[in-house]
């Protein structure tokens, strides 16, 4: 508990990624990978062999961004710190250890990157007293060299969850339908911005969800993506999220995973 502290205190970081509990998000996850190691490891182990056939396609070896790099769990830095010039790892907070075992790496570096340009926005919104939810935009990631490779690692369901939940908490008279279209938008908008690169792309998502009870029936099922559809994914497989106990005695929660690779059209 006092490491966890001492590390809440200590990472640099925005103001509103610390109000918005992005930091507490990474701080949590780190522990609930500690408690489910067993249970996520295969998914994690299929995401870095995702990421690795995709590079492997690569025509040119330039940099290589990951969206959404978190822990670093799911990111064969090692493999991919060997096959390019540069290893950007993007993400809206990055701990000490993720720092620490970037270091290591003379061609990896750590950007703070809010890839759906949401929080300060949303933040600053509701500092001024504004009531109306900001629009995703595409920002501007300055990178020595345009990409030879762009992956967005298991964070397009995650995009809407902690500005939904900030603007529930701060901002009243919020209709339910308009939150799930505007949580939609962010979705689709980080889509079709890697549909519209011009290099080699994989998206790495979550896109169902299932509740299981103590016997393995199904209670709830439904979409990660608030019904933003994606097409059919060339892989995927399912990523036992929280198994019984960790968030309910009751149920144990599982996700759909799927790999989409999106190519330049060379022709």
């Amino acid at each position: 508990m006092l490491h966890e502290l001492f590390t809440y205190l200590s990472t640099p970081c925005e103001p509103s990624v610390r109000r918005m509990g992005y930091l507490y998000e990474a701080i949590a996850m780190r522990g609930r990978y500690r408690r489910c190691r067993a249970d996520w490891d295969g998914h994690l182990d299929r995401s870095r062999h995702a990421v690795l056939e995709t590079a492997s396609a690569c025509r040119t070896h330039g940099a290589a961004l990951i969206l959404g790099s978190g822990l670093l769990l799911d990111v064969p830095l090692a493999e991919l710190a060997e096959r390019f010039q540069e290893v950007v790892l993007a993400d809206i907070v990055h701990l000490p250890h993720v720092r620490r075992h970037a270091r290591r790496f003379g061609n990896a570096r750590l950007v703070p990157y809010d890839v759906s340009t949401i929080a300060e926005r949303l933040f600053m919104h509701i500092e001024s007293g504004k009531r109306d939810l900001p629009e995703p935009v595409l920002a501007e990631l300055r990178l020595a060299s345009a990409p030879s490779l762009v992956v967005s690692l298991n964070i397009l369901s995650q995009l809407p969850v902690l500005p939904r939940q900030y603007a529930l908490a701060y901002m009243a008279g919020l209709q339910e339908d308009d939150l799930q279209a505007w949580c939609r938008r962010i979705i689709a908008s980080h889509h079709a911005a890697l549909r519209a690169l011009n290099c080699n792309v994989c998206l790495i998502a979550d896109y169902a969800y299932t509740k299981r009870n103590r016997r393995g029936a199904v209670l709830e099922e439904g979409s990660t993506l608030h019904g933003f559809e994606l097409p059919t994914p060339a892989a995927g497989w399912t990523w036992p999220i929280a198994p019984l106990g960790e968030q309910s005695r009751s149920y144990a929660k599982e996700l759909r995973v799927g790999v989409w690779h999106m190519r330049p059209d060379l022709s």
